[in-house]
């Protein structure tokens, strides 16, 4: 075989390493050499179950370097051979703990082997089945392989579930000789004992011989599921038998309608009477598959929520009535809004809509809405409104819009918002309504001169060239709305 010049320092290397190991290699053979002092040692004796003497040719001819005198037959203790170093090649694993000779022997010189690589030194026991490429399950720890799993997944057969715990022998026979041959990939070429011994139902009657995984899975043989597309096994039905529906080993035409298995439901269910009530036989209507009670029907016409939710059905539909019956609240709660007496809502002619106040979780706490109730306060307040003196409402003719000085958390501590009266800063925000506001009868009337006692003279000479000026209070405030003198 020709070799490139890719080749050429891959090749050097090892013949660097067949120079440099063999000086190792002394400690088993010693040829007759010129030691310093002239003397011959005669070759020493080799331990026939090593193989053949290695030639030491081309070796150095100082013993010494590598073994321990005077018989040459050990090595010396402090010698250290640096395999990587002095050849290129690293001992890695169990190979760094390989004999010299299992490599360095009477077959040939080592690179004819290392040129074959693994298969240089060791035998292809699949038979060059698995191709040559050793690693790919081999490692240098030891001859062990590792990662079978992970590599299987690139055949045909990925091992998944209980096939991933299987020996190999099981479905490789050649297994225990390292023969991997193909095998085959189908379900029943291994399970005919499975497929023999499953008779609920009678798979072999039934003609389901092969493509097994259609309803097994390779975690476990046992708790098979068939996917019915047309009629999806939840709730209640998937943990059934097979012969719970399909009767007689008949699994082409078994009933797909709730009816077809559950008529003896229907017929025997009371409460209410399904059939006397000509309930449709559309079970799925008010039934899940999770459990056949409770049910639930569709009120869509009348939610029922709160109360209504946990009644039974009779407490409407009395006398197995379930069609036409009436949806307003004063046809089931009449008897409670005529003993209603806080307020007493038959006399006070309150509409039937209890809706307005009441609501489905309680018939007490009811909760009017105000929207519409009007908001002339008066209309409720004539008597406080008369009947207050400080100030006197009726006397000064005070409008009776209540709200614009009172408010709903209490009658009294009224406040008067003088939006058009600003002279509520400073220290005019302390005074009382009657410090200025002299005239109990007319609020409309005010008064600055009483405070601010101004002499009518010097007032006026104060304001001479002020364009209509009088001496009255209403001239003041028309100029003084902040009560300040600079305004």
């Amino acid at each position: 075989m020709s070799t490139g010049p890719s080749d050429r320092p891959a090749r050097a290397r090892v013949v660097r390493f067949l120079l440099a190991a063999g000086a190792a290699l002394l400690a088993f053979a010693c040829a007759i050499t010129g030691l310093e002092d002239g003397a011959r040692v005669p070759p020493q004796q080799w331990d026939a179950r090593q193989g053949p003497v290695v030639p030491h040719d081309g070796f150095p001819s100082d013993c010494a370097l590598c073994h321990a005198g005077p018989g040459w037959s050990r090595i010396k203790q402090d010698f250290r051979f640096d395999h990587a170093k002095e050849t290129g090649v690293a001992l890695n694993g169990a190979h760094s703990a390989a004999q010299c000779l299992r490599c360095h022997n009477d077959r040939g010189p080592v690179a004819l082997f290392a040129d074959k690589g693994c298969a240089g030194c060791h035998e292809d026991v699949h038979r060059s089945k698995l191709g040559t490429n050793c690693v790919d399950c081999h490692g240098e720890r030891d001859w062990k392989p590792s990662g079978q799993i992970t590599k299987h997944n690139r055949t045909r057969f990925p091992l998944v579930g209980a096939h991933a715990a299987v020996a190999c022998l099981r479905c490789h026979p050649g297994a225990s000789v390292s023969n991997f041959d193909a095998t085959s990939t189908r379900c029943e070429d291994c399970h005919q004992q499975d497929l023999a011994r499953a008779t609920s139902p009678d798979h072999a009657l039934q003609g389901w011989t092969q493509s097994c995984d259609r309803c097994h899975i390779p975690t476990s043989w046992t708790g098979a599921g068939f996917n019915h597309p047309a009629f999806p096994l939840t709730g209640a039905h998937a943990p059934l038998a097979c012969s719970a529906c399909h009767t007689g080993n008949d699994f082409s035409s078994a009933p797909t309608t709730c009816v077809g298995c559950h008529q003896s439901n229907y017929d025997a269910t009371t409460d209410p009477p399904h059939q006397a009530a000509g309930f449709p036989t559309l079970c799925q209507n008010c039934h899940s598959t999770s459990s056949w009670s409770p049910a639930r029907f569709d009120h869509s016409g009348f939610p029922l929520t709160g109360a209504h939710l946990s009644a039974a059905c009779s407490a409407c539909h009395g006398g197995g009535v379930y069609q036409g019956l009436p949806t307003n609240c004063a046809a089931c709660h009449q008897t409670e809004y005529n003993a209603t007496t806080s307020p007493n809502h038959a006399s006070a002619g309150y509409p039937t809509t209890c809706e307005q106040c009441h609501t489905t979780v309680a018939w007490t706490r009811a909760n009017f809405n105000h929207a519409g109730v009007t908001r002339n306060c008066v209309q409720c307040h004539q008597a406080d409104y008369t009947a207050t003196t400080d100030p006197n409402h009726a006397a000064a003719g005070f409008p009776t819009t209540c709200q614009s000085c009172h408010g709903t958390n209490t009658w009294s501590g009224a406040t008067f918002a003088h939006t058009q009266f600003p002279i509520t800063s400073g220290p005019h925000r302390t005074l009382t309504c009657a410090q200025c506001h002299l005239n109990p009868r007319s609020y409309a009337q005010f008064t600055c001169t009483d405070c601010h006692t101004h002499s009518a003279t010097t007032t006026n000479s104060h304001h001479q060239g002020v364009q209509n000026y009088v001496y009255l209070s209403s001239a003041c405030y028309n100029c003084h709305p902040n009560g300040r003198a600079d305004d």
